[in-house]
């Protein structure tokens, strides 16, 4: 996914420090010009913390969630549902014989915790040598793990509970007779950067028409950005195939009333295994409102340092709003 790279560490503390206002807590970055810690103090008491990374997290929670093999070792041994995997520190015999097993797999770098460097969908045995070397420029080893087929979804966990789920699709665009192709990527991207009157867009990147790899993919699809689409016609806009997750913009559509109550657990347990307190929670499953199986789909990641921009901008004017969840969890007693 794409969520990690786009987060902005100042849009992320000012909406932190927007809520705590609201909420009569007293915010202000601990050093000024500094995004990575946040002071707050109410009723007398204050805390420091990094972000959405709370003051509670022990430092283990995080080295382990930002290590993938062992990450994927505590929540199996909690019986969740882990993609099959294998870690390595070059191409060879091992990972092609694993991608001759499952046929389609992802390769990403072991210990990141960004979607850089991360290469979906491989097919073929060139395809997979490069995504090797190209998470290898990210960390010493990587996993090659089967590829998961269906829709990528996070839930967050606040606190032992699941706050919410939202679905991250890639973006595409939908004609309507009159504009081209290259209008309604451009009248895409005004309106994700205003969805909520602030300019903040949350997980989305800007869709470049000038992408080599858009330009490509539109050519495959016998498309171009001059063409007019018809009403309702639709065009997708990223290729289904051996694509760097860092260079898909996706849309963010709230799916917490779908999301089953088993999976919800899930992504709680999953968080517990690694001690964390609040983390994001990546699962790729065919169908959201059925239990998350092997058969259903699969946890992807856990994540120490979630953001909670898209909860924002989804839940805002509604009766969840993860921030002030998030701060009110800060201060409970």
């Amino acid at each position: 996914m794409n969520r990690s790279q786009s987060r902005d560490a100042q849009t992320q503390n000012r909406l932190i420090l927007k809520k705590a206002e609201e909420m009569g807590i007293t915010g202000k970055p601990l050093i000024e010009g500094c995004e990575d810690f946040l002071e707050l103090t109410y009723k007398g008491k204050s805390i420091i913390i990094n972000r959405t990374r709370s003051h509670r997290m022990p430092l283990m929670a995080g080295l382990l969630a930002k290590n993938k093999e062992a990450s994927n070792l505590l929540l199996r041994r909690k019986g969740l549902p882990i993609p099959e995997y294998i870690v390595l520190s070059e191409p060879g015999e091992e990972a092609v014989r694993f991608l001759e097993a499952y046929r389609l797999v992802t390769v990403k770098p072991l210990d990141t915790s960004r979607s850089v460097g991360v290469t979906l969908r491989i097919r073929g045995e060139d395809e997979l040598a490069e995504a090797i070397r190209t998470a290898r420029r990210f960390s010493k080893q990587v996993m090659v793990q089967k590829y998961v087929e269906g829709t990528d979804y996070r839930i967050l966990v606040i606190d032992g509970k699941a706050a919410g789920a939202l679905e991250y699709r890639p973006a595409a665009v939908e004609g309507d007779g009159e504009s081209t192709v290259e209008q309604l990527i451009a009248r895409l991207n005004d309106n994700q950067m205003r969805r909520n009157g602030a300019g903040e867009a949350g997980s989305f990147q800007p869709i470049d028409i000038r992408s080599g790899s858009l330009l490509r993919h539109l050519e495959e699809s016998g498309r171009s950005l001059e063409e007019i689409l018809k009403k309702g016609e639709r065009a997708e806009l990223y290729a289904s195939g051996n694509m760097l997750a860092e260079d898909i913009s996706e849309i963010a559509l709230d799916r917490s009333g779908d999301l089953h109550p088993e999976s919800a657990q899930m992504a709680v347990d999953a968080a517990g295994a690694l001690q964390l307190d609040v983390a994001g929670v990546d699962i790729r499953c065919r169908d959201i409102r059925l239990p998350l199986t092997e058969e259903n789909g699969g946890i992807l990641e856990v994540n120490a340092l979630p953001d909670m921009v898209d909860q924002h901008l989804l839940y805002e004017g509604a009766s969840t709003d993860v921030f002030e969840l998030y701060l009110r969890y800060l201060f409970e007693e």
